[in-house]
């Protein structure tokens, strides 16, 4: 059998890409949406199961065109019940419902097939033409099924322009194949879409050829009902396809987890050996349809709690002949000792395992209607009734009972066994392909609609009642469904609309479960903590803010250099004298002021030279100042060669720089509640003129103490407020310390929180390495000493080191005032 290729209409659009590296699909035209049936799992060797919902999100705007075959079966059978009269009629509906970017060819079969026209556009010359030939059908004897679908089959295989364009064949027929066997048929590339016309037809042919297609279902149409809106439906989504040639790989992640088994129903499914991994092909997908696949996986014992990958997915499709792969997506459990086998399983995925087991009951009733009758079916029914009776209800669950009460109902009241069996097939293939299919008196089209599926039977069922009624093209139904998302306010495409599919899918979900009461429970129940320790934080600032210009410090108010000899050949300072005088200020009017500690170095280019100690903590009264006398004199201080050139270079400008750096642990009344100890920093540079031996002014004003860390104390209050506070404060320091100091050095955060990290996180719930960073890009120096201070209530003094030599001397303030003297001129040996 073979066609002129000139016969072809190629005035259409096609895709003019050419195969080669797959693209990232940074419009998510496919979404990936995980359930774990439990968030944990133990550390010991289990299973779970993950369910992954596949959606199809895209922009129907962009849809592909249609390569459509119908293959009409005119066999003196049609004439019974105006089979044929009703055929003609739906047919007529296809014709006027497609467009001139799709095509359209017709093949009847009766003791053979006839290709009634070749693939035509459907250009409004076209679509006269074709209504005006099926008018003129008529009927002949016999039924050869196998040869019309292997002309269809031709029809779309000898195609020139085909990529980028979906194909798709609608076989109907209402009475057994008398000549040949269609099945034989390999239709493995292309969708095929069957619809058997009452009891009589070969539902068993028919069903097995969508099997073995491309994504096809079988569709069973009760005698004297509607043709054109099974048909409608089922053309409905094929002229919304976007999404073409849909592959789902999920694997494994190495070490972490072993995939078991796949569930993605009666889709074709490959393994890779090597890696475990899985592929599901679904062939092409309507917009907004949704797929439902449920994976085993078997998780390897560990040793500790951590979080896992226990599924790695991705896609790969084609739009308009272009290939694109979505972004890969990974699903994590949390592996923990803690963690209860006999925690609920998830409701999404507890509804997904019930419907798998509704679909292996339809198909041991197929079978057991086959074997032992209508009675070995009933039975089977009926316990998978009362199987779902013990389910909680939701609305899946619901319509799944409501089926098998009608199924029940229909052989009770007489339902013949090759009708039961028909309805049975027509149910597998509805839950089995997840997709719109015509289930005869059992109304199985309520499942799986889209908004496109949904609007194109309405149209059929109004051309039923006016057959002079043209039907809106696809392009208005494409902007009539983003207006109808728009007006409920619906983010991304559904997978269903109707109020009577699976809504435990739909977005705004199932309000009177209990999971969705919990969550809306802990909701507002963090709402209201975060709002009180908003509270609670602004209550703490203010106070800090109002008293922070009354914290005690030190400042410099006296230094001379008494004398500097420095030997230029070795780099030794071989004598010092640096009489400098700090003073304890207390500006607080209503609390003395309490300096337990004072450990401060004098050094010179990173020696240091003296160490600034008091031998006992000291009280600072209010509103007064307490002067520290120190009378340095240090020998033999060895600089290393950096030293060496910065002290050359000083004595030749006539300007010798000291920096003072230490702490001071002080004790201070804050407000009325909090009594804070805290540390106050210094650090300066001095530079002195050894001429005069006088010290730059501007220096003595700067060299002065800023807080460092606090750490509030509260009697009679909870620890985790205090620790709250603490936390709080300490940030704020911190925050402030980056903003106005950028010499700080770099540390370890984990080092400075002294071991505490973890507590911190889990106690304030945030990553506090993020919140550092993201608040202070310099300066993690100062902000770990904060956070430090926060974790321990009383800070480890921190030892110096000191370069090779003898120790500096430790200079200890004098109980009686200090001595000045005059210095004589710095010498260079």
């Amino acid at each position: 059998m073979s066609f002129d290729f000139d016969d072809e209409d190629q005035n259409v659009p096609y895709a003019y890409y050419t195969p080669g590296t797959l693209q990232r699909d940074t419009a998510q035209n496919v979404w990936l949406v995980p359930h774990t049936a439990t968030n944990r799992a133990p550390l010991q060797q289990n299973k779970q199961q993950v369910l992954l919902e596949l959606i199809g999100a895209s922009s129907t705007s962009e849809r592909s065109g249609l390569d459509l075959v119908a293959v009409l079966d005119i066999s003196y059978s049609m004439t019974g019940e105006n089979r044929l009269g009703r055929m003609k009629t739906a047919m007529q509906f296809v014709i006027k419902k497609l467009s001139p970017n799709d095509r359209l060819s017709i093949v009847t079969f009766s003791d053979d097939a006839e290709r009634r026209c070749h693939l035509r556009s459907m250009t409004q010359a076209s679509k006269a033409h074709l209504e005006d030939l099926v008018d003129g059908l008529g009927v002949i004897n016999m039924t050869n099924m196998k040869a019309g679908l292997e002309t269809g089959h031709k029809i779309l295989d000898d195609r020139r322009i085909a990529r980028g364009r979906a194909a798709s064949i609608f076989i109907l027929s209402d009475g057994d194949q008398n000549k040949g066997d269609a099945t034989t048929v390999d239709v493995s590339d292309v969708a095929v879409y069957t619809f058997g016309f009452g009891a009589d037809s070969n539902h068993k042919v028919l069903g097995e050829i969508a099997m073995k297609s491309k994504g096809g279902t079988f569709n069973f149409v009760e005698d004297g009902e509607s043709m054109s809106e099974p048909f409608s439906q089922i053309l409905g989504g094929l002229l919304s396809i976007v999404v073409q040639d849909l592959k789902l790989t999920v694997s494994p992640n190495p070490g972490d987890s072993t995939i078991e088994k796949v569930n993605a129903g009666l889709y074709l499914q490959t393994k890779d050996t090597n890696t475990g991994s899985v592929t599901v092909s679904f062939g092409d997908l309507f917009a907004a349809e949704l797929r439902n696949i449920m994976i085993d996986v078997l998780l390897p014992t560990v040793h500790r709690s951590k979080n896992v990958t226990v599924i790695i997915a991705s896609c790969t499709y084609s739009i308009n002949g272009k290939p694109f792969v979505s972004h890969e997506f990974r699903v994590t459990i949390r592996r923990t000792g803690s963690a209860d086998p006999s925690s609920p399983i998830s409701e999404a995925v507890l509804t997904e395992q019930v419907r798998q087991i509704y679909i292996e009951d339809l198909r041991q009733a197929i079978t057991l209607a086959d074997s032992v009758g209508l009675q070995g079916a009933n039975n089977k029914l009926v316990e998978a009734r009362n199987n779902l009776q013990l389910e909680r209800s939701n609305s899946m669950i619901d319509i799944l009972r409501a089926q098998l009460d009608k199924l029940i109902e229909l052989i009770s009241s007489g339902m013949g066994l090759r009708a039961l069996r028909a309805c049975l097939l027509s149910m597998m293939m509805l839950h089995g392909r997840q997709r719109v299919t015509e289930t005869g008196p059992v109304m199985g089209h309520k499942l799986y609609v889209t908004q496109f599926t949904d609007m194109s039977r309405k149209q059929a069922g109004d051309h039923e009642k006016d057959p002079a009624k043209v039907p809106p093209p696809a392009s208005q139904d494409v902007d009539q469904a983003k207006i109808v998302r728009d007006q409920q306010g619906i983010k991304r495409p559904p997978a269903v609309v109707e109020a009577t599919t699976c809504s435990w899918r739909t977005w705004w979900r199932d309000r009177k479960s209990h999971h969705e009461s919990s969550r809306w429970a802990m909701a507002i129940l963090c709402t209201v903590l975060a709002i009180a320790m908003i509270v609670i934080g602004v209550t703490l600032l203010a106070v800090y803010l109002l008293n922070m210009p009354k914290m005690p410090y030190l400042v410099v108010s006296d230094a001379q250099l008494g004398a500097l000899r420095y030997a230029q050949q070795d780099g030794t300072i071989q004598y010092l004298q640096l009489p400098i005088t700090i003073l304890a200020e207390n500006n607080n009017s209503k609390a003395d002021a309490t300096f337990s500690r004072v450990d401060l170095a004098l050094q010179f280019h990173g020696v240091d030279v003296a160490l600034l100690r008091t031998p006992a903590p000291f009280v600072v009264a209010a509103e007064s100042s307490l002067p520290l006398q120190y009378n340095v004199v240090s020998t033999g201080r060895r600089l290393d060669p950096a030293g060496m050139r910065s002290m050359d270079q000083s004595l030749n400008a006539g300007m010798v720089p000291f920096d003072l750096r230490g702490k001071a642990r002080t004790r201070w009344k804050v407000g009325i509640f909090l009594k804070a100890h805290f540390w106050t920093r210094i650090s300066c540079r001095l530079h002195f003129f050894p001429s005069n031996s006088t010290v730059m002014p501007t220096d003595l004003r700067r060299c002065r103490s800023r807080y460092l860390v606090v750490e509030p104390t509260h009697q009679g209050s909870s620890s985790k407020l205090v620790t709250g506070a603490r936390i709080f404060l300490n940030l704020f320091q911190a925050f402030r310390r980056c903003s106005f100091n950028g010499r700080t050095r770099s540390i370890d955060y984990e080092d400075a929180c002294g071991g505490d990290f973890a507590n911190l996180k889990m106690m304030c719930r945030l990553s506090i390495s993020e919140v550092l960073i993201g608040a202070c890009a310099k300066g993690p120096e100062v902000v770990g000493s904060a956070l430090k201070g926060a974790l321990h209530s009383s800070p480890a003094t921190t030892n110096m080191s000191f370069v090779a030599g003898a120790a500096p001397p430790t200079v200890t303030h004098p109980a009686v005032a200090g001595f000045t003297m005059s210095p004589p001129l710095p010498s260079k040996s």
